[in-house]
């Protein structure tokens, strides 16, 4: 049963990639490659570029985590291959940041053990691109950055210029959820810092993180009652912690009086 599920869902994926006329991905008689979206967002007009740039954090994982993998989807566009069609990618190095080394803070991308993922397979023409973090003590006090790109090989050609990369940001520190923004920025969380970020975890026992404001926000469908009570929480905590610090109101880490709207 899931063998015939599998296979629908690659055909209708497939359908949707050689018949929509106004979609990144349109039907070519040359082998290309690119990334995109998970295939449940191909529609998703922003979740292309919305998926070019992502940050992680080992700050959440338990101490003995010492790696991770994050997926990145990518596409063969001009259709399926009787045979399994490799591809390559590599780091490239960005100005002005502290990229990141591999065997440090990655495993190498020409690593058998990650290389050997970077397949299309046969009647297929969407794969999961494994690129695994490893948790370096400096992570604790700077962060990494690793970008990479297609490179062209003797299946694949490069496809459009400005999907032909990827990048993480990562680090061992409380970072910045990316829906840490926006309306609920404005409404309900106010500007961000680590303290703030700290004192929100400590006093629901939720981590804050992109999936639990994700889950919160949910779209067109946010559970605004539970924003509110969490928030309710937060503020008379906040309130309580700034009556027992007399004349030491709580700081974040500019000096600045942490508060909410």
């Amino acid at each position: 049963m899931m063998k015939k599920l599998k296979y629908f869902l690659v055909a209708m994926v497939l359908m949707a990639l050689a018949s929509c006329k106004e979609d990144p991905f349109l039907f070519s008689e040359m082998a290309t490659l690119q990334f995109g979206p998970p295939a449940s967002a191909i529609y998703d007009p922003g979740a292309n570029d919305a998926g070019a740039l992502r940050t992680y954090t080992f700050f959440y994982k338990n101490a003995d985590t010492r790696m991770d993998t994050l997926f990145f989807d990518i596409y063969a566009i001009g259709g399926v291959s009787s045979k399994d069609r490799s591809f390559k990618l590599e780091q490239i190095q960005v100005e002005g940041v502290n990229n990141a080394v591999a065997g440090t803070h990655y495993i190498s991308l020409d690593d058998p053990a990650v290389s050997k993922n970077f397949v299309i397979k046969a009647g297929q023409i969407h794969s999961l691109v494994p690129v695994i973090l490893l948790r370096d003590v400096s992570l604790k006090t700077s962060d990494a950055v690793l970008r990479f790109n297609i490179v062209e090989n003797e299946n694949f050609k490069k496809g459009e210029a400005k999907y032909l990369w990827r990048q993480v940001d990562f680090t061992d520190r409380i970072n910045k959820p990316a829906a840490w923004s926006g309306f609920f920025q404005n409404t309900y969380y106010g500007k961000y810092s680590a303290v703030k970020h700290k004192f929100m975890m400590d006093h629901t026992g939720e981590l804050w993180d992109q999936s639990f404001m994700s889950e919160l926000q949910n779209g067109a469908a946010p559970d605004l009652s539970r924003i509110v009570y969490y928030m309710s929480v937060i503020k008379q905590a906040l309130i309580d912690y700034n009556k027992a610090h007399p004349g030491n109101a709580l700081k974040d880490e500019i000096g600045d009086l942490v508060a909410f709207p």
